[in-house]
């Protein structure tokens, strides 16, 4: 005779996560780590600025360039929503670069 194969259930155990505890006052120190970090946080903020200053300028390129209203006052728009965010990273960039003075 032919026997039947018979799929066997499986179960998922439910793994628990242990709720945090006061660790020792001991820290060890990660330098390289946070280093790392600290320098990708820089490394985002200057590629946003260099990516908005470039619409910001294309922007006003295309506000000087368009001869209809429309396309004018939507130009104009677009640049001045661009240069408010580009002063708002640079904003973050000062704060970014004070405080790694600051810790120093």
């Amino acid at each position: 005779m032919v026997k039947k194969k018979v799929k066997k259930k499986t179960t998922k155990k439910v793994i628990r996560k242990k709720s945090p505890t006061k660790k020792s006052s001991k820290k060890v120190s990660r330098p390289k780590r946070v280093m790392k970090r600290k320098l990708d946080k820089l490394r985002v903020v200057l590629k946003n600025i260099i990516f908005f200053a470039i619409l910001f300028i294309l922007s006003v390129v295309l506000y000087f360039a368009s001869s209809k209203e429309f396309f004018s006052g939507l130009f104009f728009m677009f640049a001045i929503l661009f240069g408010f965010i580009i002063i708002a990273f640079l904003i973050v960039l000062f704060v970014f670069l004070i405080l790694r003075m600051s810790r120093k």
